[in-house]
């Protein structure tokens, strides 16, 4: 197998294991699943035969299924910038299931599964996943947990996209923010500091005045793209591009996405309403940045503010709420009866029903800091 570390005569990094080794499961990101629990994964799915060296799930491009690995090994390996630099994360042997937050969230894949061994696999489409975990509370805890550390870990390795571009500039911040406030994994290069970046910017024929770029292992180069462009690159959710002149009009329209926003997005779509929810930066608002929350409700023991972040999205998106990001509210008027809620993009979006959430962190529209319900 072609996998390994950034140089053939380097020692390990302390993060990738030996082959042979399977990775211990230390921080509860990688638990063995039950036979019980197999068998119903097994209802919506299907097994199959994997062959040494056969990728399974492929960095950058959609990730679908929920692959457990019943016999054999996998691998999980970081791409790197440049041909050759593939680092092994992680080995999964028998029980254990891949993937990470991103499957239940519609994301790309931030990481490249390979088989080491012949053996076989369970595959069960992402959609039957996540109705499963919406009914089974053990499963649902089980997997859920797993991936939030999972994407926690990916994070601190720098797997992932990379951004380069310069700290002085306005652009670099911004892209900066809005990967850490979305909670993508990705590597910063500082122009100024890294000495590594001029030659990966040669090979990639980017001159420095263009930066900053967004990269996929030396393959897919974004230069200075918007947010909403790089949100769509990872499979975020953001407003259509070109206005669309039969609009679809949804029954509530939830102005930012921070923890009040997400609450009414839940209970607006939980009682069948076409609720969809605008955020201009990342879900969670400021609450999202914060490395421990103690005081909210129904988390004695505290909450990280991404872990709140994340859980609120999913539970939302179980009942059908819709969150797009990037999408700055500029302003409200009224067609044919109903709300007209345009967005910073040239787009707008129409609703029998507007809501605004109190507090800070919604998304920058007229009504800022003051509860709307029309």
């Amino acid at each position: 197998m072609s996998t390994r570390t950034s140089s053939e005569d380097a020692a390990p990094a302390r993060d990738s294991p030996p082959v042979d080794d399977e990775t211990p499961d230390e921080e509860g990101a990688f638990p063995r699943l039950t036979d019980d629990q197999v068998a119903k994964l097994e209802v919506g799915g299907s097994r199959r035969p994997v062959h040494a060296g056969e990728v399974l799930i492929r960095e950058g491009a959609p990730d679908n299924d929920f692959v457990v690995v019943l016999s054999g090994k996998i691998v999980v390996v970081d791409e790197g910038d440049a041909d050759g630099e593939r680092r092994i994360l992680r080995v999964h042997g028998p029980g254990r299931f891949l993937g990470e937050l991103g499957l239940l969230e519609g994301q790309v894949a931030f990481f490249t599964a390979e088989a080491i061994e012949d053996g076989e696999i369970l595959v069960v489409p992402a959609e039957q996943v996540r109705e499963l975990i919406a009914h089974d509370l053990v499963l649902s805890d089980l997997i859920l947990r797993a991936y939030l550390v999972r994407r926690h870990l990916l994070i601190g390795l720098g797997s992932g996209f990379r951004i380069i571009g310069s700290c002085f500039s306005p652009d670099t911040l911004r892209l900066r923010e809005f990967a850490m406030r979305n909670r993508l994994p990705h590597k910063w290069f500082d122009l100024e500091q890294d000495e590594r970046v001029e030659q990966l910017l040669r090979s990639l024929n980017v001159a420095p005045e263009d930066t900053p770029v967004v990269i996929w292992h030396g393959e897919k180069v974004l230069r200075n793209p918007t947010n909403a462009e790089l949100a769509r690159v990872v499979g975020l959710p953001v407003p259509a591009p070109v206005p669309d002149a039969a609009h679809d009009v949804c029954d509530l329209v939830v102005v930012g996405a921070g923890p009040a926003g997400l609450a009414a997005s839940v209970y607006g779509a939980s009682d069948g309403l076409n609720t969809v929810t605008l955020e201009s930066i990342a879900a969670g608002g400021q609450a999202s940045t914060s490395s421990r929350i103690e005081n909210y409700l129904g988390f004695p023991a505290g909450v990280s503010g991404s872990e709140l972040a994340e859980r609120a999205v999913l539970q939302a998106g179980k009942f059908g709420a819709r969150i797009l990001v990037s999408a700055e509210v500029t302003g409200l008027g009224s067609e044919a009866g109903n709300h007209v809620l345009r967005l910073a993009d040239g787009g707008s979006v129409h609703a029998r029903a507007v809501g605004s959430p109190p507090g800070r962190g919604t998304a920058s529209w007229p009504f800022r800091g003051s509860r709307r319900w029309k």
